[in-house]
């Protein structure tokens, strides 16, 4: 057939833009779940207050963590996302130790 269209050797470079004007929220709190084989939920949230310094009777039975975002995406993009983050820690953690060295 002609009109077929076949799948193009083509590199296509993606260029991130300017992050800029993207939110900057802080999360001390993850949950990450599955749906079937088709994605991944990322939950980051905030639990406030630290319990650092309070006495046991101080700390409560339950504590609420504020959702922030949640991040739904492929199995694909988990893989690119875990293996991004474990050279970022491999990278930060070799930098620190080095630190340390001095």
């Amino acid at each position: 057939m002609a009109d077929e269209k076949k799948p193009s050797d083509k590199v296509v470079r993606l260029v991130w833009g300017p992050t800029d004007d993207t939110p900057v929220r802080y999360s001390n709190q993850m949950s990450v779940s599955f749906a079937g084989s088709t994605e991944f939920h990322i939950t980051f949230g905030h639990l406030s207050p630290p319990l650092a310094g309070l006495d046991e009777n101080e700390i409560p039975d339950v504590l609420s963590i504020k959702p922030i975002i949640t991040i739904v995406t492929s199995p694909d993009v988990m893989r690119a996302f875990v293996q991004a983050l474990k050279g970022n820690l491999d990278n930060f953690e070799k930098m620190i130790a080095e630190t340390e060295k001095k």
